[in-house]
């Protein structure tokens, strides 16, 4: 995949009510299933699509799912191959089930997750079924690429281990 490959935000919308509300679908990771996932999410994610709709035109988005396995590989996950972006929303839950070592979550802007300058947000992970959701209602400009990566330290060069990562998904548009 090169770039972002958008489609109807109400399919969009869907995507991620399945994937807030527990149902798993569009997200196809385990911890997704059964009412695992906080309502607040479903009811923040309902009204960011509630406004895209009334104040953005309701804009053709891309919904874009991420397994911890995708999150840890070697200098991050680039979930659209290449390109700029607009990233609206980032969600995640800690794939964890028991114990409290620290995984740092990270989105960039850049080729690699390797310099700490392109860090455009950070969430440490610590707790077994830990969640978190990221909103940016005017989008946050993507200028070289988005990467999602996890780390065992904030800025840190050695990746966390799916173990103690999140499954989740972003949101982007043209």
């Amino acid at each position: 995949m090169a770039g972002v490959v958008t489609q109807n935000a109400n399919l969009v919308r869907q995507k991620a009510y399945n994937a807030v509300y527990g149902t798993g679908l569009g997200v196809g990771t385990a911890p997704f299933t059964g009412n695992t996932v906080s309502p607040y999410h479903f009811y923040a994610i309902k009204q960011f699509f509630i406004h895209m709709a009334m104040n953005k035109g309701n804009p053709d988005l891309q919904f874009i799912p991420y397994a911890a396995e995708d999150s840890t590989t070697n200098l991050g996950y680039l979930p659209l191959g290449a390109g700029a972006a607009t990233l609206y929303v980032w969600f995640g839950k800690a794939r964890r089930t028991s114990g409290t070592t620290a995984a740092f979550e990270a989105i960039h802007d850049a080729a690699t997750n390797a310099a700490t300058t392109t860090t455009i947000v950070t969430q440490r992970l610590n707790a077994a079924g830990q969640q978190f959701l990221f909103v940016w209602p005017d989008g946050f400009p993507i200028g070289t690429e988005l990467v999602v990566s996890s780390a065992d330290a904030v800025g840190g060069a050695t990746e966390s281990t799916a173990a103690n990562s999140s499954d989740g998904f972003v949101i982007v548009g043209a």
